[in-house]
């Protein structure tokens, strides 16, 4: 009987160090090329997915009457990011999750950058920089650096890889609204065309009207100055 518990007890710790063993093998290494490939891959699929929103909320207010809509989506792949220097934080010994931490950098064209500060400009809205210091984002000559922090778990069947992403959304938000005041800036300039356009016709009907009714007061005086005349004349001839 005591053979049989100590047999017992070895089988027992033998395959929870399997399993130990098993669940350590399923961690994925930081500075997989597949796994950073995915981090790339959910980089670009959140900056689509607040481009999509950004889209969404203009159509609703009517903000994009002379624009291509798509034109804004495809602006996200003029954005680049690259990984450099990936880190292993921490391997969870309870589950496959591992946390790692790499340098990120995503890069803006200089030509969007532009157009994005002149559309705010136009509209009163800080600049690209400002915007990036009040988010509290390290941005300088047209570049964002952030050190990234990441978790990366495959599924239970071992056949997917999941990637969660945690301090990226003051940066997916400086990105995208730097592209979208860049698609917006040929509506703004529109936009303050017509209005001032509608301003001149608005001030040339005032100046019309105006001179109407100048015209017609001097015409009123005119008659009555007229009537006065006759009536002078007519008891003059009493």
């Amino acid at each position: 009987m005591k053979l049989n518990n100590k047999t017992f007890f070895v089988l027992i710790s033998t395959l929870a160090l399997a399993g130990c063993n098993n669940l350590f093998s399923k961690h994925v290494k930081c500075d997989d090329e597949s796994a950073t490939s995915l981090v790339i891959q959910v980089l670009q699929d959140d900056l689509a997915q607040s481009l999509e929103q950004e889209l969404k909320a203009l159509i609703k207010n009517g903000a994009i009457k002379d624009l291509d809509p798509t034109k804004l989506k495809l602006s996200a792949k003029n954005i680049q990011f690259a990984l450099a220097d990936s880190r292993t934080d921490f391997i969870d010994p309870n589950s496959p999750k591992t946390s790692c931490s790499v340098d990120l950098t995503a890069t803006i064209p200089s030509d969007l950058v532009k157009k994005s500060d002149e559309a705010r400009t136009k509209v009163d809205a800080v600049s690209v920089e400002q915007h990036a210091n009040n988010l509290g984002v390290n941005y300088e000559n047209n570049k964002v650096h952030l050190t990234l922090e990441y978790v990366l778990q495959p599924t239970d069947k071992g056949d997917k890889v999941l990637a969660l992403l945690k301090n990226i959304s003051d940066v997916q938000t400086l990105l995208s609204e730097t592209l979208t005041y860049a698609f917006l800036k040929p509506q703004i300039e529109k936009n303050q065309i017509r209005s001032l356009e509608a301003n001149k016709a608005a001030v040339q009907r005032n100046n019309a009207e105006n001179i109407a009714y100048s015209a017609s007061n001097e015409a009123i005086e005119a008659a009555d100055a007229a009537t006065t005349a006759a009536s002078e004349a007519y008891y003059e001839d009493y």
